[in-house]
């Protein structure tokens, strides 16, 4: 699989808010010890406070929103999930403060996820 992948990325500077659609490396990803390969996500009211201005949610910058999604895992540093496992995350502050879903690709918490069965 390419290291590289979509995603929405959020940026502000001063004033100035943006989001677009980028290319990245999979290395842009800071946090947890499950991938997975995004196949769904879904848009709700908090996802569109953040989407608009980061909705005072949004802490650090560059950031990818979307707080719920469901996927296969790819990559696994935790013994509860292994490749190819079906999982489901929603809440936890994924999407505000950590790298959310709106994304083909997402790096998260082991406990943050829900084993589909």
């Amino acid at each position: 699989m390419s290291n590289q992948f979509k995603a929405i990325v959020l940026n502000q500077e001063g004033e100035n808010f943006s989001r677009e659609v980028k290319s990245l490396d999979k290395s842009f990803l800071k946090h947890g010890d499950v991938t997975v390969k995004v196949d769904y996500s879904d848009l709700n009211f908090k996802d569109g406070m953040i989407l608009k201005n980061g909705g005072r949610l949004v802490k650090e910058y560059p950031h990818i929103p979307g707080i719920d999604f469901s996927g296969k895992v790819i990559a696994s540093e935790n013994s509860k999930f292994k490749e190819g496992d079906e999982v489901i995350l929603t809440g936890f502050r994924v999407g505000e403060i950590f790298f959310g879903g709106y994304s083909q690709i997402a790096k998260v918490n082991a406990d943050f996820l829900v084993k589909k069965t």
